[in-house]
């Protein structure tokens, strides 16, 4: 008795020994054989201005683990719920992606069948003879009215993937796309004419860019672009400083000489004369190493005529000055500039 109760403890005891050490094991080894690669559309809703003649949207695999399929795969898609302006004229142009070769960058095109009016169809993603793969990413372009007063929307929804024996479609499914109505919506310039303009352009968004802040009027050419577009824009100003800039398009390489440009971007809404963005910035300690980053919010009206709109900027705060008294910037009356329609 005593020796078998001796042999069962032990064996328990190698039991749990050998548990505790494949817990311990810090090899970590993904499960990747069945996990299917999810094909999904960049955005679920997206707008244009209304003369806008195609729209691009972009499909793309995924975030995954191991090689993209190696056999042609085939989407079911319809257009649907055209509303004024869309119905009978909004179709796909055309289906690409691009193959990059030696720094220079080939368009490609994918096959797409359409039925009826063009409201439904199949899209082919074939294998790539560079890639040996189907491409990692493409881009359906549809075509729009083009007319200056468009109106109306509509929605697409891609279905019924075959071919791949592990690839599934995954959210989102359906795109809906509608006129950008907003009345900033578009390009708008801003001339800098002088160094009093410069330093209350500064004033504004230099705590938000340390490369802005640090330039003087002779850096800049003046010129300054806002571009607002679907709940998104940006300010751009343009540099004095040029650099060389070497393109290579379908085997074709142009050398160009551009001006550098500074960003700032930042989501966006405006309504009823206010106008609100928001955004990230970042902090930069002594030795010139980002340090944090911080949202930022900046506080403004508009007021848009025919061909111009002209911006107050009233407050700009970020994570770490809220209180009254603690803003980035902060002027009653606002600074005002005026952009010219582009």
């Amino acid at each position: 008795m005593r020796i078998k109760k001796l042999s069962r403890y032990t064996f328990l005891l190698f039991v749990v020994l050998g548990w505790s050490c494949v817990e311990n094991d810090l090899d970590v080894y993904p499960n990747d054989e069945n996990f299917p690669l999810q094909l999904v559309l960049d955005a679920d809703e997206g707008a244009d201005l209304a003369d806008a003649e195609d729209y691009g949207l972009e499909v793309a695999f995924a975030d995954h683990i191991g090689d993209l399929p190696g056999q042609a795969l085939t989407l079911h898609y319809v257009i649907e719920d055209l509303e004024e302006d869309m119905a009978g004229s909004v179709m796909i142009e055309k289906v690409i992606y691009e193959y990059e070769d030696d720094d220079c960058v080939f368009e490609r095109e994918l096959e797409f069948s359409a039925e009826g009016e063009g409201t439904s169809g199949t899209i082919t993603l074939h294998v790539d003879e560079d890639l040996k793969t189907v491409p990692e990413s493409f881009e359906i372009v549809f075509k729009l009215p083009g007319k200056e007063n468009t109106e109306g929307s509509f929605s697409f929804t891609l279905s019924d993937l075959s071919g791949g024996d592990n690839v599934i479609l995954g959210a989102p499914l359906t795109f809906e796309y509608e006129v950008l109505d907003s009345d900033v919506a578009g390009e708008w310039k801003l001339e800098l004419d002088s160094e009093e303009a410069f330093e209350k352009f500064k004033a504004v968004f230099g705590p938000l860019n340390s490369s802005l802040e640090e330039l003087s009027f002779e850096d800049i050419t003046g010129e300054v672009t806002a571009e607002f577009e679907f709940g998104e824009m940006k300010f751009v100003v343009e540099l004095a400083e040029e650099e060389e800039v070497i393109t290579c398009e379908d085997g074709e390489t142009e050398t160009e000489m551009e001006h550098l440009e500074i960003e700032i971007e930042a989501d966006y809404e405006a309504e009823d004369g206010e106008l609100s963005f928001e955004g990230s910035h970042f902090i930069l300690g002594d030795d010139g190493e980002v340090e944090d980053e911080l949202d930022f919010q900046i506080e403004a009206t508009y007021d848009v005529a025919t061909e111009t709109m002209t911006i107050s900027f009233l407050k700009v705060i970020d994570e770490d000055h809220f209180e009254d008294g603690d803003e980035l910037y902060a002027e009653e009356g606002g600074a005002i500039f005026t952009f010219e329609k582009d």
